[in-house]
């Protein structure tokens, strides 16, 4: 088990998808008011990118 050392009065960062803790010196993205670890990174995109979607053959007419 990895003991982590937190400054008093500091807030742990935490995935707001999967909830597991970022730590300190690893990447996360902030988009929308979420916050995604890498592992939830593609989760994020897909969702934020939704109203993008197309699917061939059923694109939107203008």
């Amino acid at each position: 088990m990895t003991t982590i050392r937190r400054r008093p009065g500091t807030r742990a960062l935490r995935c707001t998808l999967c909830g597991r803790e970022i730590l300190r010196g690893e990447e996360y993205w902030a988009c929308n008011g979420h916050l995604a670890c890498g592992d939830c990174f593609p989760d994020l995109a897909r969702r934020e990118l939704a109203p993008c979607r197309e699917v061939r053959g059923r694109e939107a007419r203008p």
